[in-house]
């Protein structure tokens, strides 16, 4: 991972601001509090003198048979404890044990598609075997514990080998999948050593196929064997292309490299002449890639692939789509890609992808993964333009930066449902077409019902639409209110600052909230308390206007819900004309319930009503006061 770079904004001098316990209101459980105090993470947001993170190096060679849908693994990984600790036991995330017959699952699977789920036929730490039979080993779900005879002294570096076979899923879809039969974006493949963090020491979230992820950083060296004419995608740069392309497919793909055009790699010809990959029976795909938090591939052998590249900063970045013959507008995804990655890089976000390359998958739904995401066709293009752009957004959120999706998944969800809307409308051909309006009116539709609970609730608490609302269309409400208090450039200077402490660690919602008040040089507790800890809903009301002394008007405007919302007024005038009104959140800090805004007219007004597409709203029938008579 490179160093990132700002690209659209110069930081200005912060503020020197001192943040006290005692100035926060907010509620901090004791294990978080206790991080605080122990010097691992700081008040200011920033990491601590204590702060610590485990490295998890992985060496993986893995032979996947796409007829029986067998993987066969052998990896070694270095583990380095860079914590005070020395741990006498390992914990192992062994996601695939989500097919494994009994499990606890919060989502259907095909019942053809549980079995074993994974199957270690080794596993050395250092020199000695572990017998897997033995008291020492326990299996809870996707987490595998084993105690040590030999603890793990801090700050010195151990070596697992581990020998394992995981059957991937033939008709089930989460996150990954099996398509057309012999195509396959495979996930969650390998067994992984756990995060240990100062917050929770190790994570044994089990994974019940809702809830996304927390991985530890480390880098990947990944050989993958696949048949001939099997094309491999990953998480990672390949070392060997001229070991594994046939020549024609060589040539367009080092070609793709150096161009902004759109360069068909593999067309339909190509997959009927049989002449993809170099003519083994089995080709062994190379890949390597430094401090990535998770590693997928994709293979397939009927897939058509488009390429192109694009300049970012001082770097050009390969970008490939890879789709079924027939897809609905894949065939632009390469194209789209391209442009979300310019645009996040130095509109959106203001920070340089920081990855060498991106795949876009035709898969289903969306998901994302580093340098890869896995989408399926959406209903128009529109729609294809925002998966694209919120899966690659991912890159930043939970990738650059490692939040705990189990714990925050605002975090990340909320973040890339609400940054990219605005080049979502800027990408889009239909003149009508507005992203963040419709993200403000799916909140509202929910807000103040029975799914809508404080964002602070761990997500793991969460399910179903609950956990998906709360996740996406609220997060991504609060982030719009806070940018409007802000203002954008005070925002994207907080959050690139937040980009810059947090990249390659585990941040804390705190963490967040902290360094928004940092940068900002304001304690923002007045608007982090109700809409991230407490119960309610925006609600904004006018409740009165009429004529004041001088030809003036008097707006009454109430805050009938319980979070602080933004002011978007349009206000009709018996001509026909309008005007329109904004104060932004900010305004309630210290206006109790109700504001009185005076509207200095000599025309005659016929109406004032809440803009509900500008503002989180939860009630309609209490947003427009007609006047009559001039009263």
């Amino acid at each position: 991972m490179k160093t990132i770079k700002i690209t659209t904004v110069l930081l200005l001098s912060l503020f020197i601001f001192e943040i006290s316990m005692a100035q926060s209101s907010l509620f901090m459980p004791d294990n978080i509090n206790k991080a605080y105090q122990n010097g691992s993470r700081s008040l200011d947001g920033k990491p601590g003198g204590k702060y610590f993170q485990n490295t998890t190096d992985y060496n993986i060679e893995v032979d996947f048979d796409p007829q029986s849908r067998l993987l066969t693994g052998s990896e070694t990984i270095n583990f380095t404890n860079n914590s005070p600790d020395s741990l006498r036991s390992i914990v192992f995330n062994l996601y695939g044990n989500l097919y494994k017959k009994g499990a606890a699952r919060r989502v259907t699977i095909d019942t053809g598609d549980a079995g074993e789920g994974f199957v270690l036929n080794k596993l050395i730490f250092n020199d000695e075997t572990i017998d897997l039979k033995s008291t020492a080993v326990s299996v809870d779900g996707p987490n595998l514990t084993v105690k040590l005879a030999q603890a793990i002294r801090s700050g010195t570096s151990v070596k697992f080998t581990i020998d394992w076979q995981f059957v991937f899923p033939a008709n089930t879809n989460i996150r990954e999948g099996r398509y057309f039969e012999t195509n396959y974006f495979i996930a969650y493949w390998f067994p992984r050593i756990a995060v240990y963090d100062d917050i929770n020491g190790w994570s044994k979230h089990v994974y019940s196929g809702e809830q996304e992820f927390y991985n530890e950083y480390g880098n990947f060296e990944v050989k993958v064997s696949v048949p001939k004419n099997y094309l491999v995608w990953a998480s990672g740069l390949l070392q060997n292309p001229d070991e594994v392309y046939a020549k024609t497919i060589l040539k367009r793909f080092e070609e793709s490299k150096i161009t902004d055009e759109i360069i068909h790699v593999v067309s339909v010809e190509d997959i009927q002449k049989g002449k993809l990959t170099a003519d083994n029976e089995i080709n062994t795909w190379h890949f390597k890639a430094e401090n990535l938090n998770d590693f997928a591939f994709a293979t397939t052998n009927t897939f058509l692939w488009d390429a192109t590249s694009v300049e970012i900063g001082e770097n050009r970045i390969p970008v490939n789509a890879v789709y079924y013959e027939g897809s609905n507008d894949f065939h632009e995804v390469a194209e789209l890609s391209s442009q979300s990655l310019k645009l996040l890089s130095e509109k959106a976000i203001g920070v340089n992808y920081p990855y060498p390359q991106m795949t876009a998958f035709n898969g289903h739904y969306g998901m994302e993964f580093p340098m890869m995401i896995n989408d399926g066709d959406m209903d128009n293009r529109n729609g294809t333009i925002f998966v694209t752009a919120h899966e690659i957004a991912h890159s930043y959120f939970p990738f650059l930066v490692g939040t705990n999706e189990q714990k925050y998944a605002w975090m990340d969800e909320g973040l890339v449902t609400f940054l990219p809307k605005e080049i979502e409308t800027e990408m889009s051909d239909d003149s009508t077409h507005d992203a963040l309006k419709n993200a403000i009116l799916t909140y509202s539709y929910f807000a103040g019902g029975k799914h809508d609970l404080p964002l602070m609730i761990p997500s793991e608490q969460l399910t179903g639409r609950t956990y998906m609302y709360l996740s996406y269309s609220k997060a991504a409400a609060a982030f719009y209110t806070l940018r409007d208090v802000l203002g954008k450039e005070v925002f994207q200077q907080s959050l690139i600052e937040f980009i810059r402490r947090w990249e390659g660690k585990h941040p804390t919602a705190y963490d967040l909230f902290f360094t928004f008040n940092d940068v900002s040089g304001e304690n923002l507790d007045w608007f982090w308390q109700p809409w991230f800890f407490e119960f309610g809903f925006p609600d904004l009301a006018v409740v009165n206007v009429e004529m004041a002394d001088g030809g003036a008007y008097v707006v009454d405007v109430e805050k009938a819900g319980k979070y602080p919302t933004p002011i978007h007024l349009i206000v009709s005038f018996a001509d026909g004309s309008q005007d329109f009104i904004h104060h932004s959140a900010k305004t309630w800090k210290d206006a109790g319930h109700q504001l009185r805004i005076t509207i200095e007219t000599t025309k005659e007004i016929s109406s004032v009503k809440i803009d509900r597409t500008k503002v989180p709203d939860a009630n309609r029938g209490n947003n427009i006061f007609e006047v009559r008579n001039g009263n």
